[in-house]
């Protein structure tokens, strides 16, 4: 575990630094390839965690909802502050999430809102798997880089790991999202747009000689909407839009070619990912050490 202790350090400034050397990490390549892999692979094999990756808001507010849940409780409006502070999404995006998780069956009341309380909701058995599964893949694409990684995947069985890991990457993300730009062209087209997530997950995985892609990627509209589930017509105004706004070329043989401005970015964002997954999983080994 020698290999985390370097990670256990909570200022920003520190962890910017990481994620700029992370970047230049000769195994980042594929430690971010493998994350957009890793990420479609659980969304193809769990369909309820391939609609929970459709877009940013609804990703963050599922990662919020575990997270309050192991630091006092998941109310409704506890939910909304935190979604609303963070600018992610509006409070009432947060209500009908909830609802969603609640239809995907994977939180449920475990007390009735009594005296003016608001009701008290829980993870079931079944979200604790599928998000175990999504937690260990992405755990999986960070060890390429930091192998000691391996030592808290491996325990993601444990109910004490699994909570105090998503904790601590609640805590992670609470602290950098206000720093955010959510109305940035890249963040609003490929993280809030629907299936926007699914669409650059595709991209990036389109081509395995470089990460980002930098040439061509073979790209087929109608195989991506019928895997993901949406139009054809959706996906052409989305990749429409990118391309006005300098992010994508698409080309007349069907294929997309990233700018060097979207590379730069997704550079940033997979590193700080990645960066963001090692240092949870640090503190996670940390804290469990401490209590032992």
């Amino acid at each position: 575990m020698d290999g985390l202790a370097k990670w256990r350090t909570p200022s920003r400034g520190d962890l910017a630094a990481r994620v700029a050397a992370l970047a230049a990490h000769p195994r980042y390549p594929d430690a971010a390839r493998a994350l957009a892999a890793n990420m479609l692979a659980v969304g193809e094999t769990d369909k309820a965690l391939d609609g929970i990756f459709k877009d940013a808001g609804r990703y963050v507010a599922t990662m919020w909802a575990i997270y309050l849940h192991t630091a006092g409780g998941l109310t409704l409006p506890r939910l909304k502050e935190v979604c609303a502070s963070s600018g992610y999404l509006s409070p009432g995006r947060a209500r009908a999430l909830l609802l969603y998780l609640r239809h995907l069956g994977y939180f449920e009341p475990v007390t009735e809102g009594m005296r003016g309380a608001p009701a008290r909701y829980a993870p079931t058995d079944a979200f604790v798997a599928a998000w175990g599964a999504h937690l260990g893949a992405a755990l999986d694409a960070a060890a390429i880089v930091e192998p000691a990684v391996a030592e808290v995947r491996g325990r993601l069985h444990e109910p004490a790991v699994f909570e105090c890991l998503a904790r601590v990457q609640g805590e992670g993300l609470l602290a950098t999202a206000q720093n955010a730009d959510q109305a940035e062209p890249f963040t609003r087209i490929f993280l809030h747009r629907y299936a926007g997530l699914q669409i650059l997950f595709t991209l990036l995985t389109g081509d395995r000689t470089a990460f980002p892609p930098a040439g061509p990627i073979p790209f087929s509209t109608t195989a991506t909407a019928r895997r993901f589930g949406v139009s054809r017509i959706h996906i052409k105004r989305l990749l429409h839009e990118a391309q006005q706004e300098g992010l994508v070329q698409c080309r007349d043989d069907g294929s997309v070619v990233l700018s060097e401005a979207a590379r730069a970015t997704i550079v940033f964002l997979y590193a700080a990912q990645i960066a963001q997954l090692i240092a949870s999983a640090a503190a996670t080994e940390a804290e469990l050490s401490r209590a032992a």
